[in-house]
C-alpha cells in the first residue's frame, strides 16, 4: 500500500510542478503576486476530481489504486499548505480584506467543484 501512495504522490508532485511551469507566476486578477493562479487551479481541480472519484468512479477500484490516486496523487497535487502561506502573506502585507476574499473564493470554488464532481459521478453511475 505504501508503494502505491509513494508512486501516486510522486506523480502528483510532478503535475503540481508542471502546473507552475504552465501557469508561470500568474496571479489572480486583483490579487498580489503571492496569490498564484496555479494554487487555486490545482486546489479546485483536485476538489472536483476527488469528489468525482469518491462518489462514484472509484467504487470498483482496487484499494491500492484508490490510495495511489486519492491519497498519493491528489494529496501531493493539491496545495492546501501553499494556500495557507499565501493567505498569511496577504495578512502580513496589510491586506486582510484581500486575504479574506482569497479564502472565501478558494473554499467556495473548491466546494462547488466538489459538488460538480459528485453530480457528474452520480450521472455516470
Amino acid at each position: 500500500m505504501w508503494i502505491a501512495v509513494t508512486l501516486g504522490g510522486a506523480l502528483g508532485a510532478l503535475c503540481r510542478y508542471f502546473s507552475n511551469l504552465i501557469l508561470g507566476h500568474a496571479s489572480m486578477p486583483g490579487f498580489s503576486e503571492k496569490v498564484s493562479l496555479a494554487t487555486i487551479t490545482v486546489n479546485v481541480l483536485g476538489s472536483f476530481v476527488l469528489a468525482l472519484l469518491v462518489f462514484g468512479l472509484a467504487d470498483t477500484w482496487r484499494p491500492e489504486l484508490k490510495l495511489a490516486v486519492m491519497t498519493g496523487f491528489l494529496g501531493s497535487f493539491t496545495t492546501f499548505s501553499t494556500f495557507e502561506v499565501e493567505t498569511l502573506h496577504l495578512i502580513e502585507k496589510g491586506q486582510p480584506l484581500l486575504a479574506l476574499t482569497y479564502v472565501l473564493l478558494s473554499v467556495s470554488l473548491g466546494f462547488f467543484a466538489a459538488l460538480g464532481g459528485r453530480w457528474l459521478a452520480l450521472q455516470l453511475k
